[in-house]
């Protein structure tokens, strides 16, 4: 499969952002100021703003994109659509805003103020089903598959600090890498989280390379490969990715939970036509 289909207004590509929110996500995250809850839906908010932005041409906001956002812990046993109840066009998303937040970040060595939009709110309660949030992904994406079978293949992003308390996830993970559209299979990409303060481990090619733990080797293998087509923008980041290499990282810290979002999405932002 190729992964080389251009995106247009014609033929849309889908991001499905997939974000833990059980109890364990109140830990503050590593390198991070905040909790791994508050760090995860920044970064979420930021990356679809940024979605946006990369689609505004002089006549507006283009529909290059269906995008959706799936929480999974925020009630027990419980998943839900964070901003609609299934994917929409990135250019209705800014009518979902919730309210606008100023913050101060660094740049270039100066504090500015900044102002940037608030789809959903951080969550940190309850347990862990993911593989509820995962089935709803599912039926996102075969419903949109159906609908675009000729586009750039869905990319599924997902943001977790832990193992699955509903089940085996990569049984439904599994199930998902197999929809595709005639360019290829729907890639899935995890990042796993920590408030370790330990060495991460970023797109290996090989479960030997991820320590023995058993949610790290779970998400391993419910990671999909690179394709060859991409692995150039991985490595713009993470210089030692090789072909093979899986769209995983552990121990991950706020860097890295950045860098994955980016790198996520870039691949696909470089086949808008």
């Amino acid at each position: 499969m190729s992964y080389e289909s251009e995106i247009s207004r014609r033929k849309p590509g889908l991001f499905i952002f997939l974000v833990d929110q059980s109890r364990s996500m109140s830990k503050k995250i590593s390198g991070g100021k905040h909790s791994k809850a508050q760090e995860a839906a920044d970064a979420i908010n930021r990356q679809l703003n940024e979605i946006i932005s990369r689609c505004t041409k002089s006549d507006g906001v283009r529909p290059y994109f269906d995008v959706g956002v799936i929480g999974y812990g925020y009630k027990s046993g419980d998943a839900t659509g964070l901003i609609s109840d299934q994917p929409i066009p990135i250019n209705e998303l800014e009518s979902h805003i919730l309210r606008m937040e100023k913050k101060t970040e660094n740049i270039d060595g100066e504090d500015i103020e900044i102002e940037f939009p608030v789809w959903f709110d951080p969550v940190a309660s309850y347990d862990t089903p993911m593989v509820k949030g995962l089935t709803i992904a599912k039926q996102w994406i075969d419903d949109w598959v159906q609908r675009n079978p000729d586009s750039f293949p869905p990319v599924l992003i997902n943001i977790s600090d832990g193992g699955a308390t509903d089940g085996n996830p990569k049984d439904v993970a599994d199930q998902i890498m197999e929809i595709g559209t005639s360019d290829g299979k729907t890639l899935i990409w995890n990042c796993h989280i920590s408030e370790k303060n330990e060495k991460s481990v970023s797109f290996p090619k090989d479960e030997t390379e991820v320590p023995e733990e058993k949610h790290a080797r779970e998400m391993f293998e419910m990671s999909s490969v690179i394709p060859d087509s991409m692995l150039a923008i991985a490595k713009e980041e993470y210089q030692n990715v090789d072909t093979g290499a899986r769209a995983y990282v552990y121990n991950a810290n706020l860097e890295d939970l950045i860098r994955l979002l980016d790198i996520g999405t870039r691949v696909v932002y470089n086949k808008v036509k």
